[in-house]
Parts: C-alpha cells; structure tokens; sequence
C-alpha cells in the first residue's frame, strides 16, 4: 500500500481516538457538573493518595452543598465530627466543582468570586492552596482547562483570580476584613478548639463573624453564607446562630457521631438522618426508633473501639461538643440533670425545714447585656435520724438590678402586700434579698465575699440588723469549677430535690450547661448555698452520714421551719 495513504489512515485514526476521547471527557465533565458527590469521588485522588471511603455523611453535605449552589439554600450550618472531611469538601472541593461549571449564574461557573475563612492563617492558606492544586491537576485540567485558567497578575497563596472574574481569597479570625468581600463566603471551623473555652478568643471569632457575615456580602440579597464547624461551646459561632431572632433563616444540617433520636436532624431539603429512618426511608415510630440509639455514623472508619478512645482523650465536655454536636452531655455536664430529684407533694407544700439558706451571686447592672444577679433558695430537712438529710431547691431568680431602689413611703391604708406589689418594680439587689429572705423565714443569707458582694453584705448587716436572719460574706475558695466539683458528690448522691416550676427549670438548665453556658450566676448562688450546709454538717456526703452513724455523733437539728407552698 502506498505510505502516504498509511500515513493518512494514521493521521485519520489519532483524529478519530482524539475526537472519541474529547466526546468521553465531555460526558464525564458533564456528569460530575451534575452531581457534586460525583465529583468528589472523582476528585479524590487527584489530591489525597488514601483511598477515598463513601459515608452517607459526605453525601449529605454534598448534597446541601450543590444545594447552595443551585439557589436552593441561602444560608446552610453544617455541625458534623472531626475528620470527616467537612474542610476538604466544603472549602477545597466546593470552589474547583463552582467554577467547573458549564452553565454560569451567580453562584455558577468560573466567575464566581470565593471569601473562604478559618480560626488560623495558615490553615486558611493551606485550603487555599489545595484548592489551586486541584484546578492544576491533569485530572481537572483535561476536564476544564479550557475553560479557564488563573491570572498571573493575582496567583498568591492568600488570593487568585481566574481568567473570566472568578475568585478565591482566603482569610481568618482576626485578620482585616477591609475592602474584601465574596459572591459565596465559606466559613471552615471558626474557633481553635484549643481556645474555645476563653471568654476572650471566642468573642473575638463572634465578632470576626458578625462584620464577615453582614458587610463581606457582594450581593445581601443573592450571596449565600455557609458555616462548617464542630461545635465546642454553647456560644460559639453555631450556637450564636442557632440562638438569634434569623435562626429560621438558616438550613441546620447536624450529624452527631452516635446517633440520638431525640435530636432527630430533618433539614429543608427533606433530608433525614437515615439511622431513624425505615427501608422505605421513613421516619421510625417509638419505640423502633429508640433501638437506633447511639448507633455510628460511620463505622468503616470509626468504630466502637476509636470511639471510645477518641471519648476517653477528650473528656465528656469536648466528646459531647465535637462528636455529638451538642456542647454538652445530654444528660448534664459536672451536674447530671439525672441527679436532681423530683418533689412532689399532695398539698403542694415543701416539707419543714432544718435551715433555710438564701444564697447570693451579686452584680450591680440595669442593662440586660451585663451580668445579672442571681439568688437560689436552699433548705434541708431530715425528720428521721436513721436517713441521710435532703436538700430542697425552694426558690431562684435572675435579675438585672441596680444596687438598692428609691425610698418609696408606705400609705396609711396600704397593707404590707399592697405596698409590695405597688413598689416592687422600683427594687434593687437589697429590697429584693429582704424580700426572699423575709418571705421563706431563712436562717442564713449567704454574699460571695468578692467584688459587689462585699458592699452587699456590709449594707445588708447594717440595714437589716434587726432581721431574724444572718448575713455571711462568704469566702471565695478556688475558681467556679473547683466550687462546682466540691459538691458535686452531694447531688450525684440524689440528695438535691426540685419541683417541677419554671424557676427550678431554670437552675436546672444552667447548672446542666455549665461551666459552658451564657451564665453561671445561678450555678455559683448553688454551689455556694450546698457548700455552706455542707461545711456546717447540714449536707453530708453519704459516707460522711455513715461516720457520724457508727459513732453515734448527735447531731444539731435545728427549730424547724413552717410549710411553704412550692
């Protein structure tokens, strides 16, 4: 055969097997563009030499993720486990698969400007230099390396821009946000989890995410705003979101390491967590559901064995938070919501009293944004030797007061309660401690010896000298959590008892939050109330009681208290 017609059927069969290769490239380039959970299968390899590892988690991420993308979700909170590959996805993978787009809106195609942040510069720059690496890789560039390509004016670790427009900045807590802003901002893990538990370092994430999230927008009305992060403290940035008046606005998706029915996450998309779901992908009836519970999120990859050493490096506080999302245990952190007993009474009344203590945790503030003070109300009772003596939680309260009220006469025809009632709103920190302790006959009133609570206690001993009850400037022993662990023992014996009211809710709730909570006003009024009957032998520890027992020790008991309705 002639060689310049072999040289054209060669010639001819490259064209051809170039032309089949381009047609194959289009279908797969197709095909990932449809599907973003395809495309991070995909992409694995071209960035990570581990084998990648499906998990349903990771399909649910992508999902909402592609979600945002298609204009479905404005504003998406994702709170899953650590190494998860929450970071690799949603700020790596979520840019590349954007900009490989066909079709270009304003959350599509290479145009689309990025703002990515992070709690740490060099994580930040590290994310985006994955991100560069992936778009660089011949497995993307043989996909959508025509369609574009990166500025050689703007290539930086910190910023590159694409050919058409597009964008990927990255920045983190603390750095200026000036003059920056993003058609789509993606938050990766806001706080270290090595300074979450500072006052300070956390305030300083909130307010680094407050002017990200409400002047970095390029468009309010079109740009979404997505949030991926462990959760670490009940303040942190989800819980600042959870917790604010535009919650509703944001799409919660939430996956605990185990799983818990009662926080069962269904999100605007449909999605359900699957392990309360049926075969048919419905939702389980109790008690089928219940079965479920604590079963793994991913067990391939972390099994029982990892997760109870993951657990036992952690401690319960940051187990609860990173694995199941919830910054505390369920069940309470130092205070088990377990331990408190339950009061119930026929006539509705407490039982009389040993002592009565009114504890105080004072601040001097009318401003809601302050601390407040706060007041608990303890008695102990024992009416029979042979039982180890209780504890009764009989009142609590949470005020913003200024330090004493106006002087207000009492009319000739008032009685005392009519006098109150008028009066009351005008009350500050004083009139409101004469209040509770005139109202449950207390034996003793109890004033942190520190700050406010000294002027308190010596304005409370001068004004109310003539009062039937006592006032202690009690010392200050140890920070708020040695406190709080030094009568610990007293309720995990189950000798503290409640009844069931909104202001013993209240206790409850902080008590189970801290020392992770907004507040601790309560908890410290607590802990210093149990601590004070316990140093006066009113509060025995149940091998203490024992003691006192075999040595037939008599103990004081004091003239009981009358009946107070609860």
């Amino acid at each position: 055969m002639d060689s310049n017609l072999l040289e054209l059927i060669r010639a001819r069969r490259i064209e051809l097997e170039q032309a089949a290769a381009l047609e194959r490239d289009d279908e797969e380039a197709q095909q990932l563009e449809e599907s973003f959970i395809d495309f991070v299968e995909a992409a694995w390899p071209a960035l990570d030499p581990a084998e990648y590892q499906p998990c349903w988690a990771i399909d649910a991420l992508c999902e909402h993720l592609q979600a945002v993308s298609e204009g479905q979700i404005r504003h998406l909170l994702v709170n899953a486990p650590p190494r998860c590959s929450k970071t690799t996805i949603a700020s790596i993978f979520f840019p590349a698969w954007t900009w490989a787009q066909s079709q270009r809106t304003f959350l599509k195609g290479p145009q689309v400007r990025f703002l990515c942040g992070s709690y740490n510069h060099d994580l930040s720059l590290t994310n985006s230099n994955s991100t560069r690496r992936l778009i660089l890789s011949p497995w993307y560039q043989s996909l959508w390396g025509h369609r574009f390509n990166f500025r050689d004016d703007q290539n930086t670790k910190t910023k590159f821009d694409t050919s058409v427009g597009g964008s990927r900045l990255a920045t983190s807590v603390g750095g200026s946000l000036l003059g920056i802003g993003g058609d789509i901002i993606v938050v990766d893990d806001p706080h270290n989890t090595e300074e979450a538990e500072s006052d300070a370092d956390r305030n300083t994430a909130l307010t680094w995410w407050k002017e990200l999230s409400t002047t970095r927008l390029n468009d309010p009305k079109k740009s979404p705003l997505i949030v991926i992060m462990q959760r670490l403290h009940e303040e942190d940035v989800s819980g600042h979101i959870l917790n604010s008046e535009w919650s509703g606005d944001w799409c919660h998706l939430m996956i605990p390491m185990q799983y818990e029915h009662r926080r069962h996450c269904l999100t605007v998309l449909g999605w359900q967590d699957p392990r309360g779901l049926d075969d048919k992908g419905e939702k389980l009836p109790e008690p089928d559901i219940e079965e479920r519970q604590g079963t793994l999120m991913w067990p391939e990859r972390f099994g029982e064995r990892e997760i109870a050493r993951i657990k036992a490096e952690l401690g319960p506080y940051f187990s609860s938070g990173r694995l199941q999302q919830s910054p505390v245990p369920d069940k309470g952190g130092i205070f088990n919501r377990d331990w408190w007993q339950v009061w119930e009474s026929p006539d509705g009344k407490f039982p009389p009293m040993d002592h009565i203590v009114v504890s105080i945790d004072a601040a001097f503030t009318e401003k809601e944004e302050n601390d407040p003070s706060g007041c608990t109300v303890f008695g102990c009772w024992d009416r029979d030797e042979r039982e180890i003596p209780k504890i009764m939680l009989m009142a609590a309260w949470r005020k913003w007061l200024p330090f004493h009220g106006p002087m207000i006469e009492k009319s000739v025809d008032e009685t005392v309660i009519q006098y109150q009632r008028r009066t009351q709103k005008y009350w500050g920190l004083l009139e409101w401690i004469e209040y509770t302790a005139d109202r449950f006959h207390a034996n003793t009133v109890l004033i942190e010896a520190k700050g406010p609570g000294i002027s308190a206690a010596q304005a409370l001993q001068s004004r109310f000298s003539h009062k039937p009850w006592s006032v202690i400037a009690q010392p200050v022993k140890g920070d708020k959590v040695a406190r709080a662990l030094s009568v610990q023992p007293v309720f995990a014996l189950e000798l503290v008892y409640a009844p069931i009211r909104d202001w013993s809710d209240l206790v409850i709730n902080e008590m189970a939050l801290f020392p992770k909570g907004k507040y601790s006003d309560l908890t410290d009024s607590a802990t210093q109330a149990i601590s004070f009957l316990r140093s006066a032998g009113r509060a025995p520890s149940r091998a203490e009681w024992t003691v006192s027992q075999t040595r037939e020790v008599p103990r004081h008991r004091g003239k009981p208290r009358a009946l107070y309705p609860c």
